[in-house]
């Protein structure tokens, strides 16, 4: 899999937080900045590589190879 380092944007992330719990596009915007430096902090300590909305619209999270190696210890 490739490593995405970031797909999904800070304006895509307001506009999923808006329509998923009807957020106005202040509160929207401030609930996905909080977001958005939850997944540059979990980036930065090696949990993820990125984030990306999938086909269903969902907000997925690429594990770290060493995520990866934890759960799966065998491969």
């Amino acid at each position: 899999m490739a490593d995405v380092s970031q797909s999904a944007s800070l304006t895509s992330i307001a506009a999923y937080l808006k329509l998923t719990y009807q957020y106005d596009q202040q509160t929207a915007l401030v609930e996905a900045k909080e977001v958005m430096n939850n997944l540059v902090r979990m980036r930065q300590k090696g949990f993820i590589t990125g984030w990306y909305f999938d086909e269903h619209g969902h907000l997925e999270l690429l594990p770290s190879d060493m995520v990866m190696q934890q759960i799966n210890p065998n491969k």
